[in-house]
């Protein structure tokens, strides 16, 4: 599958590009490369593609009840939607298996994908995380 670029996104993926050559300024815990389904319980089903980028190293607690971690990412799916957004994740959990819950604030472009009525949008994940070493995790 050819994926084309529309120019928005290539200013998006610019914009990705930058934050993640800044690592020696702003030091980042990880990155994290996903895909699956958008939109997958409708007419409008498409593949997506992102990765987000977790700036643990500026954590920060909120009223001591949880900690707070930074992530900006970005996606694109077959059909040429895109997003990009920042927002806070936490993780809930120890030892080799826990869960990450993000929030997040962005800009999306429908493309030729499903139009979501405004350019501003936000978005939840939750992910299960699987430490196979010090270095790497499975999503």
């Amino acid at each position: 599958m050819i994926v084309i670029f529309t120019m928005k996104f290539r200013g998006i993926f610019l914009v990705l590009t930058l934050m993640l050559s800044l690592s020696s300024i702003v030091q980042a815990n990880s990155i994290s490369i996903f895909g699956g389904s958008y939109d997958y319980d409708d007419d409008n089903t498409s593949t997506l593609y992102g990765l987000n980028y977790h700036l643990s190293d500026n954590a920060f607690s909120f009223f001591n009840l949880i900690d707070l971690n930074p992530v900006i990412g970005g996606f694109i799916t077959a059909d040429s939607a895109s997003m990009f957004y920042s927002g806070f994740e936490t993780n809930i959990g120890a030892g080799s298996i826990y869960l990450n819950l993000s929030s997040s604030a962005g800009i999306y472009s429908n493309g030729d994908g499903k139009d979501l009525g405004n350019d501003l949008q936000f978005k939840s994940e939750v992910n299960i995380f699987y430490n196979i070493s010090k270095e790497s995790r499975l999503e």
